[in-house]
């Protein structure tokens, strides 16, 4: 069972460890997407912050947008001047506000608290870092999670700890448990962009680039994973979802029973259990036959936009009671991410006595993982959005998977300016 920090205690809990700030700036304006997985603690957390007076309060504005489409709307904003102090963001959208010239550094805000500066992993502050500098801050890092309904595993004579490990034993399981008659699938892999493909590519000796600095998406690698994808779902051993419904309907397949393994993000952990009604064993991503598995770290974090003197003070402070050791202990117990404060994992009442609770949480945060690569500026939001339709037409066997990866390797050359 996970036990939540209340709002109170977050809000009279380290508060020595934030700056003071003497400007008022008036209400602050934060935005994020994806509010069905994780908007629940985001709001808890702004609300503890509310709650001890700043002069300048957040206002989270919430909506179950991907981060490419909240992106776009901000990107919007900026241009119509209605832009929002501080923009929730993944690595994948993360470049776009730092090649527009928009997102504000963050060393000088997080120097301004060296304690708490002091708690914070180095390793997965990096994460958030541009040519250098911290261009968001950290919320948490997530990684890719096998989840698994155990009750679907033992009715299928399948071990849920003995999970599977690679795609051989991935097809099996899945094929056992699947049930076409039923409508019932084995399992559900991201779809909607890179994330989970770039790990499986890495995998399979493959890379997002590849010689001179051209796209490698298109080589031997890609079109393995792709074809492999493509193979459950002609199987029937997997559905095959479009990118505009896939974060509303994976969560929903998989609680309904629906689909019985469902790769994917672990960040959706609390959302995913609270609403199963079988019990939810958790395992690493699976890799290519032989291969050593390699995994996507998924920063998400703040950046700020506001430049106003004031506002920039306002929203710094803010934006630091994310990583107070209660904010990030909250926050790992409702996302099972990695977590950026190291006082939280060291102490038992905050997420010691939670890792020793839940020992999957801890082996999924152990997985090797490498940062996950963007295009420059606004060139991934359009490379994301087309590989999300390729794929799907992949999927559904409308293109093959060398002809589909060849285009998309095109577009990404052109974005680029590598062709």
């Amino acid at each position: 069972m996970i036990r939540l920090i209340s709002a109170t205690a977050i809000a009279t809990i380290s508060l020595a460890l934030l700056p003071a700030f003497s400007a008022a700036a008036g209400e602050l304006r934060f935005v994020s997407g994806q509010e069905k997985q994780n908007g629940a603690v985001l709001k808890q957390i702004f609300e503890a912050y509310n709650g001890t007076k700043p002069s300048s309060p957040v206002k989270l504005e919430l909506d179950n947008k991907s981060d490419l489409d909240t992106t776009q709307k901000v990107l919007a904003d900026i241009v119509a001047g209605t832009t929002p102090d501080a923009v929730r963001v993944t690595g994948a959208v993360l470049r776009p506000y730092v090649d527009s010239g928009r997102a504000q550094p963050l060393d000088d805000c997080l120097a301004s608290a060296p304690d708490l500066a002091a708690q914070l992993d180095k390793g997965l502050l990096d994460d958030f870092r541009v040519n250098g500098k911290l261009y968001a801050m950290p919320w948490y890092v997530t990684l890719p999670a096998l989840f698994i309904n155990t009750d679907a595993f033992k009715v299928a004579g399948l071990d849920p700890a003995k999970p599977p490990r690679n795609w051989t034993e991935l097809e099996a399981a899945a094929a056992k448990l699947s049930d076409k008659a039923n409508n019932k699938f084995g399992v559900l892999m991201y779809m909607p962009n890179t994330y989970m493909f770039e790990g499986q590519l890495a995998s399979a000796g493959g890379a997002m680039i590849g010689v001179g600095g051209k796209s490698g998406v298109g080589g031997a690698a890609g079109v393995e994973v792709m074809g492999y994808m493509r193979g459950l779902v002609e199987k029937g051993y997997m559905p095959a979802v479009s990118p505009g419904t896939f974060w509303g309907e994976a969560g929903r397949m998989f609680q309904a029973g629906e689909v019985a393994m469902l790769l994917s993000s672990s960040s959706g952990y609390t959302s995913l259990v609270s609403k199963a009604s079988f019990k939810v064993a958790l395992a690493p991503m699976p890799a290519k036959d032989g291969a050593a598995p390699v995994t996507m770290a998924s920063g998400n974090g703040f950046v700020m936009l506001a430049t106003d003197p004031a506002r920039k003070e306002a929203t710094c402070k803010a934006l630091l009671s994310l990583v107070t050791p209660e904010s990030v202990a909250l926050t790992v117990k409702a996302t099972a991410s990695s977590p950026i404060n190291t006082t939280a994992v060291a102490k038992p009442e905050l997420l010691g006595d939670f890792y020793k609770q839940n020992p999957d949480l801890k082996v999924i945060n152990t997985q090797g993982s490498q940062n996950w690569y963007t295009l420059p500026g606004k060139a991934n939001n359009e490379f994301q959005s087309n590989f999300g339709d390729i794929q799907y037409e992949i999927l559904t066997g409308a293109t093959s998977a060398k002809d589909g990866m060849k285009r998309l390797s095109g577009i990404m050359d052109d974005l680029t300016g590598t062709k």
